[in-house]
């Protein structure tokens, strides 16, 4: 079946590489018809493309009048150009969303986009896409199939219900950071974004990090003045190894007089602080079920994404009565690591009881393990009121080289309060309390 899109070279290897990618995405997610390769080349770069252009009319060769209609159809909808909005000129969105169409038009036409190109048109009756042109049909009428439009529409509008949350996931992929990895990163991860998107939880998540403002106007990477650090500006001082050449023009004594009076113009210069890894402990028993753990887990989301501007890196491990698998991510995590992140995220659930002290101390022993430089930060998120065995936990800290931030949500804990370098009661769930957590 030839394709329909004017200017695109079908023979071109890269142009059939990108719609077999599409056809393999569409089968790793269950569907087992066989989907012509232009067809999947036209549906992928009518989203691609800034201008798509169909052929003339009179230029569609027998054979391909339903292709030619589905395309044009899916041009012309209104609901279409909306979902352009995401997909023009980006691979990964024009990939994934193509994939969901895709598979929507294959769930309204019957699962009959296949080799033999039979859709199931209005009514019941089969529309052949390899049949012949019959000589009768005008070119009017290649469009006017009012219940096949209805079809191509629910099929758009039904990807477009999914298009901000794949836009939400793709941006937490790359951490809200310009320049990071390579949209080909992300490419081989199409099907895992389809899969979480579908996932309620997911949903949630993403709806509470959106009401938050950007985390890259408010968490800046820590540092401290070096004489040997970076140039960020001038300052005055009597600090020489960061004098300005220029104060050496003055005459001798003038320049001894500023020097006398800490007046000098100095290079400001600074340092990135080495940071040890930012580890968050959620606490998933039984009575985080619901809201609770939903809110914590929005929170490890935000410090992630923390983490990735500070460029540390990032540990998360659940506990209840005992302590569950860690996830490490490294500073430069690549963005199919982030979406695994999320994926764990979405699979654990609440339940079991609380052991506080134990959870603190296999997260200072995963830090000792993996010989991590500078300050480390324990953030505990937790509604327990178990007791804290205090001097075994204030000497793990201790030799770990980490500062416990604590996280109470709706409740109290007297030994945590003692052992923390923060302590926070959080009263009501919002992107407000979380907020106060990040920036701790």
């Amino acid at each position: 079946m030839p394709g329909v899109l004017k200017n695109l070279s079908y023979h071109d290897p890269y142009t059939r590489y990108k719609g077999q990618r599409l056809i393999d995405v569409v089968k790793k997610l269950g569907y087992r018809a066989e989907i012509p390769l232009e067809l999947a080349i036209d549906v992928l770069y009518s989203l691609y493309l800034p201008f798509p252009r169909l052929i003339d009319v009179h230029e569609v060769p027998l054979g391909s009048e339903k292709h030619y209609q589905l395309i044009s159809t899916l041009l012309l909808l209104p609901e279409t150009k909306k979902l352009r909005l995401y997909t023009v000129a980006d691979s990964f969105l024009s990939t994934t969303l193509g994939a969901l169409v895709l598979m929507n038009l294959l769930d309204e036409f019957g699962n009959e986009i296949s080799s033999e190109r039979t859709i199931k048109g209005a009514g019941g009756r089969d529309n052949n896409l390899g049949a012949s042109r019959a000589p009768q049909t005008s070119d009017r009428e290649l469009g006017e199939d009012e219940g096949f439009r209805e079809k191509v529409r629910r099929a758009v509008e039904n990807a477009l219900r999914d298009a901000e949350t794949i836009r939400k996931v793709k941006n937490l992929a790359y951490g809200y950071r310009a320049g990071v990895g390579h949209v080909l990163n992300l490419e081989n991860d199409v099907v895992s974004v389809l899969k979480l998107v579908k996932n309620t939880d997911v949903k949630k998540l993403l709806e509470w990090l959106e009401r938050m403002p950007s985390l890259s106007t408010i968490v800046k990477r820590k540092k401290y003045r070096f004489s040997k650090g970076f140039i960020e500006g001038y300052t005055t001082g009597s600090d020489l190894d960061r004098l300005v050449p220029t104060e050496l023009a003055y005459p001798e004594i003038y320049f001894y007089a500023r020097l006398a009076d800490n007046k000098l113009l100095l290079y400001d210069k600074y340092l990135q602080a080495s940071l040890g890894p930012l580890y968050v402990l959620v606490d998933k028993s039984g009575s985080m079920e619901g809201e609770k753990i939903l809110w914590a887990k929005a929170t490890a989301i935000a410090l992630f994404l923390r983490s990735r501007i500070e460029r540390r890196p990032f540990f998360i491990r659940f506990f209840d009565s005992e302590p569950f698998s860690l996830m490490r991510l490294r500073s430069s995590a690549k963005p199919s690591e982030a979406l695994r992140f999320l994926e764990y995220l979405a699979m654990v659930r609440g339940g079991g009881g609380t052991d506080i002290s134990k959870a603190i101390i296999t997260a200072c022993n995963d830090i000792a393990k993996y010989r991590s430089r500078g300050l480390s930060e324990i953030i505990l998120i937790t509604d327990g009121e178990d007791r804290i065995a205090k001097s075994l936990v204030r000497r793990s800290l201790a030799q770990a080289s980490a500062k416990l931030i604590s996280v109470m949500i709706m409740g109290d804990n007297a030994d945590l309060k003692q052992i923390s370098d923060k302590y926070f009661r959080v009263i009501k769930l919002d992107e407000k309390e979380m907020l106060k957590v990040v920036e701790a």
